[in-house]
């Protein structure tokens, strides 16, 4: 709900164009670290204590953020609210333990075709919402969902016990925390203070040594955060894959609000409201929820890789199409509805490659790194759009000029391109482990 809500949050905490990425990446930040915590803990630890914990960080994260006003709270709160992201991967491991082979397809398609529905139901809602209350009410509202939800959970969930104990590479998590948070940051410094700067590079070099001992570490210790060493080529691809859905409708997220929003005396502005960035938005999740439980047999009648290879080039075509519909809230939209089918799609699928490849005890912990890299992608995309679109501003005014935000949608199309090359290393069909 507060894609829509974008600019009205921006003023509402004081974040300048370039921090404004805040608002998406950290969320996507605090669940890239998060998700390999959590999916581990689903593995080695009771997953309803697992979930319950989770759920509890959600909600202090949104009250957290609906009471901000400043930047650093919110983003704060916002991060709390990534640790959730960790939820899916331990829903994943669930669906493992207790789907017959014949019905997993379904319900991973389920599953990610639930999250395109509340993305599209959240766009939505949002702009009635608005034109009534302020902002803050979003997360008044989510917490009256998800507070009752979290009482039926402990009332009715059974206990998952784990098959086997283990520990959490903690030194991983920290390794990991510090190379993404080095990373987004340095992104941030880049419009005030230039790509060459020693702010930027300075802690580029920190996000590269954290990330490269956090591989070193991760391939050396028993019991891995994160399990580089299963799964090969495929699994890789489907990795790549999510992280290029997080960047592919990140870029949307950030650039359509503004587009909307921007007065007509920018060029390219529709000078409008919340609710018409809800409703470019809505088939982005619409077809997101209707493709994913299609997946599974889509990939039956063509192939995983193809499937696969359909999903980076929807990518690639929707940046271009978004270039297109400057002005055009049609057009947007149709480029909206193609990034909902491409992550459908390519999540989906990558689920299931997952799901019916791997060990069951390593199901929710690799699915997880998906998740993370999807996170990642949300993150980098969230900061690499807003720095590009600060680099080049109006005359006159403190909004982006349209080529800045064309090179944003080229940027998206061109890791479409990237997703739908290295697909084409992935085995023609399906070969479950079961």
């Amino acid at each position: 709900m507060i894609l829509p809500a974008l600019s009205l949050i921006q003023q509402g905490i004081g974040a300048t164009p370039a921090q404004a990425g805040w608002i998406i990446s950290a969320m996507a930040l605090a669940g890239g670290v998060a998700t390999p915590v959590v999916g581990r803990l689903a593995d080695v630890r009771d997953r309803r204590v697992v979930f319950l914990g989770v759920l509890a960080i959600v909600c202090a994260g949104i009250a957290l953020a609906g009471l901000a006003s400043s930047v650093a709270v919110f983003a704060v709160g916002q991060g709390l609210q990534g640790v959730g992201i960790g939820l899916v991967p331990l829903a994943v491991g669930i669906v493992r333990d207790t789907e017959p082979p014949e019905k997993l397809r379904r319900t991973n398609g389920l599953l990610v075709g639930g999250m395109a529905v509340a993305n599209a139901g959240g766009v939505l809602l949002a702009g009635p919402i608005l034109a009534v209350l302020s902002y803050p009410w979003l997360y008044w509202i989510a917490l009256m969902v998800l507070v009752p939800l979290m009482v039926l959970a402990v009332l009715v969930m059974p206990s998952y016990p784990p098959a086997v104990r283990g520990r959490v590479d903690w030194t991983g998590a920290v390794l990991l925390g510090i190379g993404l948070v080095a990373l987004l940051l340095g992104v941030t410094f880049v419009a005030s203070t230039g790509w060459t700067s020693a702010p930027v590079l300075g802690l580029g070099a920190v996000a590269v040594v954290a990330l490269a001992v956090f591989v070193a570490v991760e391939r050396r210790v028993v019991e891995p955060l994160v399990d580089l060493r299963l799964g090969g080529r495929t699994v890789t691809i489907v990795h790549v894959t999510a992280f290029a859905a997080g960047v592919a409708s990140t870029v949307l997220m950030i650039a359509v609000p503004t587009i909307v929003a921007a007065p007509a005396a920018t060029g390219y502005g529709l000078g409008s409201t919340p609710v018409v960035t809800g409703l470019i938005m809505f088939p982005l999740g619409v077809l997101g929820a209707i493709v994913s439980p299609l997946a599974g047999r889509l990939e039956r009648l063509v192939g995983s890789r193809t499937v696969m290879v359909l999903s980076g080039v929807l990518f690639l075509v929707a940046g271009l199409v978004m270039v297109a519909g400057r002005s055009d809230a049609v057009v947007l939209a149709v480029g909206a509805g193609l990034v909902g089918v491409g992550v459908g799609l390519g999540l989906t699928q990558g689920v299931n490659i997952i799901a019916l490849t791997l060990p069951a005890d390593r199901v929710a912990s690799v699915s997880g790194v998906a998740y993370v890299l999807r996170a990642v992608g949300q993150a980098v995309g969230a900061q690499v759009a807003a720095t590009v679109m600060a680099l080049e501003l109006t005359p006159g005014m403190q909004l982006p000029s349209w080529n800045a935000i064309t090179w944003a949608f080229l940027g998206a199309s061109a890791v479409g391109a990237v997703v739908a090359a290295a697909s084409f290393g992935l085995p023609a069909r399906l070969a479950s482990s079961r």
